[in-house]
């Protein structure tokens, strides 16, 4: 064979050499074992993680009350991978295991798997606070309040003495409040006296609850020319929040809006309420009758002067 042609014959077998090479069916590589700390590339995608929604918990505790302000700080952890955001609550518990108050403390936002700390203020005032013989912190879901009757807490719930002292544990839920009506409350002794300012008056009266729930709110004076018409004048004169069985004297300022409406007015009468003076007067809460004395007529008079009711 000629030079030239075995060039060529070479030439032809390098060729068919290469292309076979390339037409060859690659094989699979072995599995390569996955770092602990790195993330795997899923082959199929498994579709996006679930989210475990867990009870946060509640720790480091502080209260700190100066006047009718209520300091406290506290710290959330999400055990969870959801986040959890919603109202912080407190409640404040009578020595009977019933609810006095449910106050918002503020909003709060933990991102699953971290801890947050927040601190609020709160007002608290003494008529609550000096019954108070523990508090309860939680929270509730975004979309529910503090104050809903069935608590659906998104928390574990934390006891704690008004010191801020562990409270002791194992204790039911407390009793929730209860709207208190006028059937819950007796008023007596009501004392009707001028105050030195010609629009002003001081009131005095008794109310006791005779219910088996706690009873709160607060008492509403209104003035009439006389009996049958809509009222000239109303004003608060004084809230009450009791236990069962338990009864207070409360004394309350109201000013007319008008001073020369005492010339016109006949008839007073006390009512009690939970919304005190929101509350319409009506056959289920007519109040108690207290007749205009004369002395209390005088805007100079200071003598203090007790009414029949009836």
């Amino acid at each position: 064979m000629r030079s030239d042609q075995r060039r060529r014959l070479g030439v032809l077998l390098s060729l068919a050499a290469l292309w076979g090479a390339g037409c060859k069916k690659e094989q699979p590589q072995a599995s390569m074992p996955v770092d602990a700390g790195a993330v795997a590339v899923a082959v199929v995608d498994a579709g996006p993680v679930a989210k475990v929604v867990k009870p946060l918990r509640l720790s480091d505790v502080s209260l700190q009350r100066q006047e009718d302000r209520l300091a406290v700080k506290y710290t959330l952890t999400n055990p969870g991978t959801a986040q959890a955001r919603g109202p912080a609550c407190l409640m404040l518990i009578d020595e009977g295991n019933r609810a006095i108050d449910v106050l918002r403390m503020g909003g709060i936002t933990v991102k699953g798997g971290s801890e947050d700390t927040f601190e609020d203020q709160l007002t608290v005032a003494d008529l609550q606070w000096k019954q108070a013989r523990a508090v309860l912190l939680f929270t509730v879901a975004y979309d529910k309040y503090c104050s809903d009757t069935q608590l659906q807490p998104t928390s574990e719930t934390l006891r704690l003495l008004p010191t801020g002292a562990p409270a002791p544990a194992g204790l039911p839920m407390p009793v929730p409040a209860e709207e208190a009506t006028a059937a819950d409350l007796v008023v007596s002794d009501v004392r009707v006296r001028r105050s030195k300012t010609p629009a002003g008056a001081s009131v005095t009266f008794t109310v006791k609850n005779v219910s088996d729930h706690r009873a709160s709110g607060s008492a509403c004076l209104r003035a009439y020319v006389r009996e049958g018409l809509f009222a000239l004048e109303e004003n608060d004169v004084g809230e009450f929040d009791l236990a069962p069985g338990a009864s207070a004297t409360v004394t309350g300022t109201g000013t007319f809006g008008d001073a020369s409406h005492w010339d016109e007015v006949t008839v007073l009468r006390l009512f009690t309420h939970t919304y005190g003076c929101a509350e319409v007067a009506g056959p289920e809460n007519p109040g108690v009758l207290i007749h205009k004395p004369v002395d209390a007529e005088n805007a100079a008079g200071g003598e203090e002067a007790q009414h029949d009711a009836e």
